[in-house]
């Protein structure tokens, strides 16, 4: 899930002090006010949907109580990274409502004693699929801390999530939000437009029964063919009867019109919520804002310049961070010294400025021209201000508050926007 996770360092941490003298250290201050968010990788599935390219193995070679060794052990040696306690946490996956319940309220336990953050989460979000919900699991979740629920639906049709690779089917997702609705208030449901075998009529029942359904947060996402996916192969082999790309425009053409009739606010490209339901964590991501990903491929940012990623590989996790049996889990810190198992990347003003535009433009509140001058200088400012202007003439984008956004007319085309501004 896409994604897919920002570290950041009140003080000006160790690994900063260690990067060029910029702008961006020279600007150190605004750093401060960031809030930080936790993200923990759980990398197991029950199967593989086609579209997937998020890191998983099957659910078959979990080993429960090494991967919580592991976890706990890499947040013990890391917690330092986040000099500002985290504010939210974000269990993903893979399926993290496979976790058994002794598993999670155990690694809820030790987030809590390593970060000290008792009674300051904010936002605690877990993913789950549909056929993980009953409400045993809901009042597990919940007394774990849980306070928001991001299921994967995708459809409502069952021929189509058939031909994806789901193991449910609508009846089972309906039922999931319902459980789900009973114990949180605090529902986001993901949908995905230009399946295989998806009209414009199945999608727009799709649609309606998801406004039917009244979710707090409905994320809905064109699907995409990444290398090395089963649904790429079978594309590639012509062997899928896909939505044309009109069809997929007219798609996302209503469902902003009818989540906008039904009261949601589009806040992100792919994202809408009822008034003051958005999701926290991920609004963190495109702000800026650090946080620290624990587990096999997660991502994580310091807020000003270096970000980390932990390799895709299970079993080197567990062999770096739990070296041991089921049967000997140690969560003796020494006893693991300095190991580590993540690389690192320090950006340039120039990737900064980049990453600040495409992650900004995405957002309903855009790109604000005092932030981009404050952190890289005038000359930035009013190069975005040059670049955009046969942008804002023809209507794709408009200057709002100091801000430069995107119309509705411009997120169809914002890849080609965003890349014309960072230029």
């Amino acid at each position: 899930m896409l994604n897919n996770t920002f570290l950041f360092f009140l003080l000006y941490s160790l690994y900063i002090r260690g990067a060029n003298k910029s702008v961006c250290k020279d600007n150190c201050q605004y750093f401060s006010m960031k809030e930080t968010s936790l993200y923990i990788h759980i990398p197991y599935c029950r199967s593989k949907c086609i579209y997937c390219d998020f890191y998983s193995g099957g659910e078959r070679i979990a080993q429960w109580p090494r991967l919580l060794d592991a976890l706990c052990c890499e947040m013990q040696l890391r917690k330092n990274e986040l000099s500002v306690l985290p504010s939210s946490i974000y269990i993903g996956g893979g399926t993290p409502s496979l976790m058994p319940v002794g598993i999670l309220k155990s690694l809820v336990g030790k987030i809590k004693e390593i970060f000290g953050c008792e009674g300051m989460i904010e936002e605690f979000t877990i993913e789950v699929n549909p056929d993980d919900v009953t409400e045993n699991s809901c009042e597990a979740w919940k007394d774990c801390g849980v306070t928001r629920v991001s299921m994967g639906v995708q459809s409502f049709q069952d021929n189509e999530l058939s031909c994806i690779g789901r193991r449910h089917n609508s009846d089972c997702a309906l039922k999931g939000v319902e459980i789900l609705k009973n114990v949180f208030d605090n529902i986001s449901i993901d949908l995905m437009f230009g399946l295989p075998n998806q009209s414009m009529e199945s999608w727009k029942s799709t649609v309606e029964t998801a406004v039917s359904l009244a979710p707090s947060h409905i994320s809905a996402y064109s699907l995409m063919f990444e290398e090395g996916t089963a649904l790429t192969v079978l594309k590639n082999e012509r062997r899928l009867l896909l939505p044309s790309e009109e069809d997929c425009i007219e798609m996302w053409n209503y469902l902003s019109e009818r989540l906008a009739k039904a009261g949601y606010r589009q806040y992100e490209i792919s994202n809408y919520s009822l008034p003051g339901m958005e999701s926290l964590h991920n609004s963190r991501y495109w702000d800026g804002s650090p946080y620290l990903g624990i587990g096999p491929s997660a991502h994580s940012y310091d807020g000003a310049r270096t970000r980390r990623f932990n390799p895709p590989d299970i079993n080197g996790y567990l062999n770096c961070y739990s070296p041991f049996t089921d049967d000997q889990v140690c969560t003796d810190e020494e006893a693991y010294g300095s190991k580590k198992f993540y690389n690192e990347e320090f950006l340039s003003d120039e990737e900064l400025l980049e990453e600040m535009i495409l992650t900004r433009m995405r957002t309903r509140n855009g790109i604000k021209l005092a932030e981009v001058e404050a952190k890289f200088g005038k000359d930035a400012s009013e190069r975005i201000m040059r670049n955009a202007a046969k942008h804002l003439l023809s209507g794709v984008l408009e200057e709002h508050k100091g801000s430069i956004v995107l119309t509705k007319k411009g997120v169809m085309i914002c890849d080609d926007i965003i890349l014309d501004l960072a230029l």
